[in-house]
């Protein structure tokens, strides 16, 4: 038996392939197709997709062969991987190279081998598609070119799978960016924010009339910059899966009166009024939630309602009890939301258009973590809206019983 050569390119070939993560994986259907379609088309009982590291070959599909690998030294694809084209061996038994080879005088016993190299960029062949047969043979000029054409289908999948790890690291790294440079802009936001309070409040004494107003659009300005860097957080951990919900038991009607009392006056800075009713008779509804995250989910419900309800008209909040679910409803007297935009309300980044909300701009984010936190406490959210009229949103929460 005579070893194949290593290659020259053996690192660069040999980091790509890790850079895969394919090594031990599972069966997958599209390589598990394109083995078969191979020993279909060349007339073999064995086909492989057959991928070369350092010291074995391990197959990512085994058509017609139990064996998951075999030592390097003894593989026929490693032969295979010195050149570019359909690499052959019609008889084992007249081949130095492999008429002792392990696989040739023992189990799998082959005698025939044909295996078309997976070339990927840079010249770098991570292993074969590669058809095995018990008896002497010769491929066609057509299966040639077919297991060749094959083998460029099972490097399509792995440039696809190589370019899903680079997307995935490359999410990976944005979600620790945003993370840090909110984390980063928190900071000083917070101060900034607390200087102007103190200002905004007269905690340092009175402000002439300009001052007052240069102090009070700062002030609203800095939580509107706090609120966009909170979404942003909220987001990256949702997105991580580091975002916590620390459930208790809660009463809903006095979450939401406190719901109101922080929402108050922002609502009447959007010159519109807060309304809260609850079904007759409904003097509780205990949940399991986290207060926290409800008072985040009833202040984005309730901000977007004043953005979009008419000056001087009402946002109604309205609670009930029906099928074991606590139901809550926030509604604004606006334009309606348009069918055609229907689709992007609970998905991240995406804002109505300008012409609709007519008071003050958001993140895109606020109902995207909505219907996060809703979901994540095993609840429902959802919308109706009615053109020129009004638009609901709603969500459920399981009753505690």
């Amino acid at each position: 038996m005579i070893a194949a050569e290593i290659p020259e390119n053996e690192e660069a070939r040999v980091r790509q392939l890790y850079e895969l993560g394919i090594l031990d994986t599972l069966e997958e259907q599209a390589y598990d197709d394109l083995a078969k379609l191979a020993a279909e088309i060349c007339k073999t009982p064995i086909a492989l997709v057959s991928l070369i590291d350092s010291e074995r070959q391990w197959f990512k599909s085994h058509h017609g062969l139990e064996a998951r690998e075999t030592p390097r030294e003894e593989a026929f694809c490693a032969h295979a991987i010195l050149g570019e084209e359909v690499f052959v061996v019609e008889d084992t038994a007249k081949d130095e190279r492999f008429c002792d080879n392990p696989l040739a005088i023992g189990e799998p016993y082959i005698k025939f081998y044909a295996g078309a190299p997976l070339l990927m960029s840079d010249d770098i062949r991570l292993g074969t598609l590669c058809v095995i047969g018990h008896e002497a043979r010769r491929l066609t000029k057509k299966q040639k070119e077919a297991l060749a054409a094959l083998a460029r289908q099972v490097v399509s999948q792995l440039e696809l799978r190589l370019k899903l790890k680079e997307l995935e690291n490359l999410d990976h790294a944005k979600d620790e960016f945003i993370s840090m440079v909110s984390h980063e802009l928190r900071t000083p936001l917070t101060a900034i924010h607390g200087s102007l309070a103190l200002l905004h409040h007269n905690t340092l004494g009175e402000l002439n009339t300009e001052q007052k107003q240069i102090v009070d659009i700062s002030y609203r300005n800095s939580n509107r910059l706090i609120d966009i860097v909170n979404d942003i957080l909220d987001l990256a951990m949702l997105e991580s899966g580091t975002f916590k919900i620390k459930t208790n038991v809660l009463d809903m009607v006095a979450l939401l009166e406190k719901a109101v009392e922080l929402n108050e006056q922002y609502c009447k800075d959007c010159v519109t009024n807060l309304v809260f009713t609850r079904a007759e008779g409904v003097a509780t509804a205990t949940v399991i939630a986290d207060e926290q995250r409800m008072l985040q989910v009833m202040s984005n419900l309730i901000s977007n309602a004043a953005k979009f309800t008419y000056d001087h008209d009402i946002i109604e909040i309205d609670m009930e009890i029906n099928n074991g679910d606590v139901i809550v409803r926030v509604s604004d007297h606006g334009p309606g939301i348009p069918l055609e935009q229907h689709a992007l309300l609970f998905k991240k980044f995406k804002q109505l258009n300008s012409q609709i909300n007519h008071k003050l701009r958001g993140s895109g984010l606020g109902l995207n973590i909505c219907a996060n936190i809703i979901e994540l406490q095993q609840g429902e959210i959802g919308f109706e809206s009615a053109p020129d009229e009004r638009t609901t949103f709603y969500f459920k929460l399981p009753l505690m019983t």
